[in-house]
């Protein structure tokens, strides 16, 4: 699908493109999901070459970051379907030139619909192709921030209902237990918060490489007056990264302390195990002596000699359940 929006009235708005050629005001060409026709269209009308979706695949920064016939060819990892439990990283392709933005996808992220309504409502400096670049470049980089405060609120929530302090709860024994927690849910809401911070990690490291190629490559012709704003998103960029990373040592550590909550877990059933194995041994004991079948057994003439082995048995499995409790074992 090949989308055209024009320079009207401080507002990007969308016009429809034909074969005979571009209208004068269009500055941004938004290629999305194009079939091989609208390539050669666009080929044939800018003198440029668009690149594949293979050649957008391509991970060598010499396949990535290049200029040619006096534009520069720009692909950024972007993150999509955030929302979903699947996210993924889908290369963008950024082709600037003075006159044309063109942007080739195969996947619609986030901030480029945002961009696109925000443009249609507000009027916003997008006049040239490199005020419109930059623009784009900020929503990309406000929805990473977006994602990297949503990953640390669920991580603060994670870590508040699993290290919560313990509380007493009436019961049999009545011990001090913690509440119930899904130690299960919890290592897969880690592993999804994790798989996320690496996809935005992948992204912020692309467009740290992209940025100061941009600026250098068009420093003979981009708008004076993008210069500090093309700083400052370098600088937002790697204050972004070192978040990320401090996110990414908080997830390991989640990781490691979870995975300690189940060892102790792991550790009291077999506990439990033990003890019970321990409780019940004497009566066993108790009760195999009785069935013996000695030929001389004084007990078998006593009025009370069931009661009393009876009574045995469930005191030598009283007494080392208190011994436990006194102890603190239990």
């Amino acid at each position: 699908m090949l989308q055209v929006y024009a320079a009207r009235d401080g507002a990007l708005q969308r016009i429809e493109a034909g074969p005979a050629g571009l209208p004068p005001d269009g500055v941004w060409i938004d290629l999305m999901q194009p079939t091989r026709e609208e390539e050669k269209l666009l080929e044939a009308i800018l003198g440029i070459n668009i690149p594949t979706r293979e050649e957008m695949q391509e991970i060598e920064a010499s396949s990535r970051l290049y200029s040619e016939d006096g534009a520069l060819f720009m692909t950024a990892s972007i993150v999509s379907r955030a929302e979903t439990e699947e996210p993924a990283n889908t290369p963008v392709t950024f082709i600037v030139t003075p006159r044309h933005l063109i942007t080739v996808r195969y996947a619609d992220p986030l901030p480029f619909r945002t961009f696109i309504a925000r443009c249609a409502k507000q009027p916003r400096p997008v006049l040239a192709s490199d005020s419109a670049f930059v623009a784009l470049l900020e929503s990309v980089v406000d929805r990473a921030a977006d994602l990297l405060e949503r990953i640390g609120g669920d991580l603060d929530a994670v870590s508040a209902s699993t290290f919560r302090p313990p509380q007493r709860h009436t019961g049999m024994l009545g011990r001090r237990t913690k509440p119930p927690v899904d130690l299960q849910e919890v290592l897969v809401r880690i592993g999804r918060n994790n798989d996320l911070a690496t996809k935005i990690r992948e992204s912020l490291l692309s467009l740290d490489r992209m940025i100061p190629f941009f600026r250098q490559g068009s420093a003979d012709w981009v708008q004076p007056g993008l210069k500090g704003n093309l700083k400052a998103l370098e600088r937002d960029v790697r204050s972004l990264g070192e978040h990320d990373a401090y996110l990414a040592q908080k997830i390991n550590f989640l990781l490691d302390a979870t995975l300690g909550l189940i060892n102790i877990e792991q550790n009291a059933i077999i506990k439990i195990f033990s003890v019970v194995a321990v409780i019940f041994m004497p009566p066993t004991l108790v009760a195999s002596i009785y069935g013996m079948n000695f030929k001389h057994m004084p007990e078998l003439e006593f009025p009370f000699g069931y009661p009393m082995a009876v009574c045995i048995m469930l005191a030598s499995a009283i007494l080392p359940y208190l011994y436990f409790k006194f102890r603190r074992w239990l």
